[in-house]
Parts: structure tokens; sequence; C-alpha cells
């Protein structure tokens, strides 16, 4: 009964629709053995003085054994104001982990996504690195990227960035729990003048051993922003993924 409250006064309060980052490492199962398949949608709409409506949809597989973890998840949204579709984006990323018996894991990864909401029309990167388990709980990744964006001004810019990551997930009550990451990618040019700083805390509420509804908030900060994009980002968002 307190979730179900829960989620009522949040779906009646405002939601700030933009593109919110994705939640990777909810998505892993990391130290989990198995295949897990999921759908998520979210869905906004405002009627009156304006009428609009956003909605998110989400497919993710993950696929872990004793050896290697894989991830490969795929997000797209879309923005309507009457009957014309105004923007959307797109989001893929995939992941292979290689797991070891140091005190650190081995991972590569591929990213690809367009987002005219945050001001650029594509960005893709390419990354290899570390990931450190200090428990269950707790994790720290390290690794370098190559960056190749394009502003919507159609102005390419390439970069390679270090990409230092922070997870933590907290249990709460009733098979809740509480996640947040934080990530920083310096430019290795530029370490000072032009870095990216990215966070996001989500609070996960399962309604059912299938279901899980959850609330998320992100920031996001690029100190060298495309061309006509401001440099910081705040999103607020809920979603229910269905897992099977």
């Amino acid at each position: 009964m307190k979730n179900l409250y829960l989620i009522a006064s949040l779906l009646a309060s405002p939601i700030i629709f933009s593109k919110s980052i994705v939640n990777i490492e909810n998505l892993r199962y990391s130290g989990e053995l198995g295949e897990f398949k999921s759908v998520g949608i979210s869905l906004n709409g405002s009627r009156g003085n304006e009428d609009r409506d956003d909605y998110k949809l989400n497919l993710s597989f993950t696929k872990n054994n004793e050896d290697i973890e894989s991830l490969l998840t795929f997000n797209h949204s879309e923005r309507t104001k009457g009957d014309a579709l105004e923007d959307k984006s797109s989001f893929f990323h995939g992941r292979l982990l290689f797991k070891s018996d140091n005190l650190f894991d081995y991972e590569v990864y591929l990213q690809s996504s367009k987002n005219p909401f945050q001001s650029y029309k594509k960005r893709d990167l390419f990354g290899i690195g570390l990931r450190f388990n200090l428990n269950e709980m707790s994790k720290i990744g390290l690794s370098l990227l190559h960056e190749n964006e394009q502003s919507l001004e159609g102005i390419n810019k390439k970069t390679d960035r270090v990409n230092l990551y922070l997870y933590k997930k907290i249990k709460l009550k009733n098979s809740n729990f509480f996640s947040a990451s934080l990530f920083y990618q310096p430019s290795l040019n530029e370490f000072s003048s032009d870095y990216k700083v990215s966070a996001l805390m989500a609070l996960n509420i399962p309604l059912s051993e299938k279901i899980l509804f959850e609330i998320q908030v992100s920031s996001a900060l690029d100190n060298d922003p495309p061309d006509i994009s401001k440099k910081s980002n705040h999103s607020f968002t809920t979603n229910f993924r269905y897992v099977f």
C-alpha cells in the first residue's frame, strides 16, 4: 500500500521530459548467472494549453556465465506536439566483461546515440578498461574511450577520454533498493578544460517478480559542449520495466 501511494504521488506531479542517462548498471545483473531480458516503457503527456505526448521504450538483453558477462540495450524516445513529431532520440549500448581471478575484471564497450534533446546530432564511442569489484554493492570502473561527436550544426569532434565511474547500491525494505552512479570523463589532451560529468540516482520498487517501477533523477555537465547546447542538463523520469 505504501508503494502504491508513493507511485500515485509521483505520477500526479509534473514530469520533466529530457533525455535521461540510461541506467546501465541496473541492467547488467552483475554477479548473477543466466539470461535476463527486459522491456521498459515510460509515457508522459499533457492536455490543455498545450497537447504534448512523450514516450520512451527500452529493450535489454543480458547473458552472464562464469567467464563472460554481456549486455545489449536499446532505447528509443519520441516527443510529439499535437499531431506533429517534434523530435526523437535513440541509444544503443553493448558491453562485454571478461572475468578474472584478480581484484578486477576486463571490459570492452561501444555506444551510439542520437540525441537532439541534449543538442547533439550523434555521439559514438568505443572503450576498453578495468572494472573493480569492491564488494557486492560497490563497483569502480576505469577505462579509455574514443568519442566521435557531431553537433546539430554539423561540427564533428573526436576526443580520447579517460572514463572513471563509481557505482553504489543500497538495499532497502521490501526488496526495494537505491542505486547511484557517477561518471567523470576528461579529455586526455585538455584534461582541465574539456570534461564531462554525469550523475544518476534511481529508486527501484519491485511491484512483482516480473515488474519493476523505477524513479530516476540524473544530471549531466559538459564543460565543452556542442555549439548551441548548454553546459548542464537535468532530468526526472519514471519507468516501468518488465523482466522475463
